[in-house]
């Protein structure tokens, strides 16, 4: 074997015959514009490489072309091109042999460009793999490091590259080596604006999601997409109650992009979620198929890789749990992945008191306001029955006081004139205060909202205020045909009796519209505007007359607006469902 310098000082010819075939300058420049468009026009790695090995065979006339990017010394991104088809980009890998694989690994290792010449032998004592004549160039980015690296090969012995063709290669390989260097950058800057959205993302799930179980699976799917996991799941640590142990609760698997139910539930120490609840500790599994707590998931049962962490709260309670899973091929999981693992466990864990913070206080929220309502109820039945006594029997005493007074005036003896005036005067005494006894017990329960319905009450509200607060009143009540709930009537009225008070007490109007409408499906609008003076909202806290009226709606499950204007009046809507 003789070793023979080529030119330039990065460039080794091993070679049988070192007798060059002469090349056209013409498939020269053709291999350079040919090859330069490919390194300007493909950004991806996997195209770049294609797209050169199908020039480099064309121009070259090459019986086999290889092409690959570099990454940390390790080939990626292989492209293959033999007998002028190209090699699908997944088969690339697995159709090269174990001298061609040497070959390669020998030639990035020197850095060198190579022109060999078959029958060779390589330093290492390792054959040449059967090619009549084999060029190669590495392509070395700025600091000297390869970036790619660029094969083309002949089998046919009477055919030669020419003394030329190893200089056109290394040509194309600086061109290359730009090209692979703004590729491998292009795919880790997306690689960076992944983990920026997988970023945003987790922080949209921790701060809009409300469900537990739902949380802990998105952060889980947010976290594979992330570390490049084929799959994983997550899960909550659940008791079923007081007296029984906790145990690991999973749904689903997320694998290939894709939920997939699969509920499994797994004992303090069983599993890689039950070591993980019984440790309190991350895991890291990189032999998984001997692994004592290997669980195969029919999703992806060929799981070579995992790594699981607790999810655990400020008080180091464990509250669930992340595990994720790789391919053989794909890379096993470090330690710096499981601490990342961690920081999303500790956003979870967060996320999920909150959670159940917002159920509890939701929980509260809904007790405070049953309380309410049963309240507000015993209010109206109270209400009603004083309405009923006063009517009943403070009324019929004043009947019967009158009536007493009008039998004493028959009895009185003519002449005694100054009596008679004032008998005559208790007698007006007890008309008037039978008449307040009656608004009274109207105030406090109208009989007609009981008998008649809400459209008789509000009529007969409006002619009550008109009489007394000396506004006109405007009154619009669809016919319903049938009555409408004890409850929805009793809280209509309020809301419309409490805001004819507050116009009389606060806006001077001389006008108030009341409008009952059906609005949509199975909702009512009630209406109370006024052409008072209005009010500025922001700047007057709500008195307690408004108060109550937005707890009333509230308890129906309806919405309360207020709007007013300084000279505009005030228009008060609210909407309730019915049905």
């Amino acid at each position: 074997m003789s070793v023979i310098p080529a030119g330039a000082p990065t460039r080794l010819s091993l070679s049988v015959s070192a007798e060059p075939d002469p090349v056209a300058s013409v498939a020269a420049i053709e291999a350079l514009y040919e090859c330069a468009r490919a390194a300007v026009h493909e950004p991806d790695p996997v195209a770049l490489a294609s797209a050169l090995a199908g020039a480099l065979a064309r121009v070259f006339h090459a019986d086999d072309v290889l092409v690959g990017g570099v990454v940390d010394g390790a080939l990626t991104s292989l492209a293959r091109c033999t007998a002028g088809q190209l090699v699908p980009a997944r088969a690339a890998h697995a159709s090269l042999a174990a001298d061609e694989i040497a070959f390669i690994d020998w030639a990035l290792v020197r850095r060198q460009s190579l022109s060999v010449r078959g029958g060779a032998a390589l330093p290492t004592g390792a054959p040449v793999p059967p090619w009549s004549d084999v060029l190669v160039a590495p392509a070395l980015h700025h600091q000297g490091q390869p970036v790619a690296i660029l094969l083309v090969a002949r089998r046919r012995r009477p055919t030669r590259f020419a003394s030329q063709d190893l200089r056109v290669l290394e040509t194309v390989a600086q061109q290359a080596a730009v090209a692979f260097d703004r590729a491998h950058l292009l795919v880790q800057l997306h690689s960076w604006a992944r983990g920026l959205e997988a970023l945003f993302k987790f922080s949209a799930a921790v701060s809009t999601e409300r469900d537990p179980a739902r949380l802990v699976r998105d952060m889980a799917e947010h976290a594979a997409r992330l570390l490049k996991a084929d799959g994983g799941h997550g899960g909550l640590a659940v008791a079923a109650d007081a007296d029984e142990p906790v145990q690991m609760v999973s749904t689903a698997y997320w694998c290939d992009g894709e939920w997939r139910e699969q509920p499994r539930v797994w004992a303090r120490g069983s599993g890689i979620p039950g070591l993980v609840l019984d440790t309190e500790f991350p895991y890291l599994s990189n032999d998984y198929a001997q692994d004592g707590q290997r669980e195969q998931s029919p999703a992806l049962p060929d799981v070579a890789f995992a790594v699981a962490v607790p999810i655990k709260n400020s008080t180091d309670e464990v509250l669930g749990f992340f595990e994720l899973h790789r391919r053989p091929g794909n890379g096993a999981f470090s330690w710096q992945d499981a601490a990342f693992l961690e920081s999303v466990a500790n956003m979870t864990a967060v996320a999920i008191e909150n959670a159940r913070l917002g159920t509890a206080l939701h929980a509260k929220n809904q007790e405070v306001r049953a309380l309410s309502a049963r309240h507000v109820s015993r209010l109206e039945e109270e209400r009603q029955h004083i309405a009923r006594e006063l009517h009943d029997e403070a009324g019929q005493a004043l009947v019967g006081v009158k009536l007493s007074l009008q039998a004493m005036s028959r009895l009185m003896p003519r002449g005694e004139s100054a009596l008679q005036e004032q008998l005559d005067h208790l007698r007006a005494q007890v008309n008037d205060a039978a008449t307040r006894l009656k608004v009274l017990a109207r105030r406090l329960r109208p009989p007609t909202l009981d008998r008649l319905g809400l459209d008789k009450a509000l009529q007969q509200l409006a002619h009550e205020s008109e009489e007394h607060f000396g506004f006109a009143v405007r009154l619009s009540v669809p016919a319903f045909g049938t009555r409408l709930p004890a409850e929805l009537e009793t809280a209509l009225f309020r809301i419309s009796q409490e805001a004819l008070t507050n116009v009389a007490a606060h806006a001077e109007a001389g006008a108030v519209e009341i409008r009952l409408e059906i609005s949509g499906t199975e909702r009512l609008r009630l209406t109370i505007a006024d052409d008072g003076v209005g009010f500025d909202p922001a700047s007057r806290s709500s008195g307690l007359g408004l108060l109550g009226m937005r707890e009333r709606v509230g308890m129906l499950g309806g919405a309360f607006a207020l709007r007013s204007v300084i000279g505009e009046g005030t228009t008060i809507t609210v909407e309730v469902p019915f049905g």
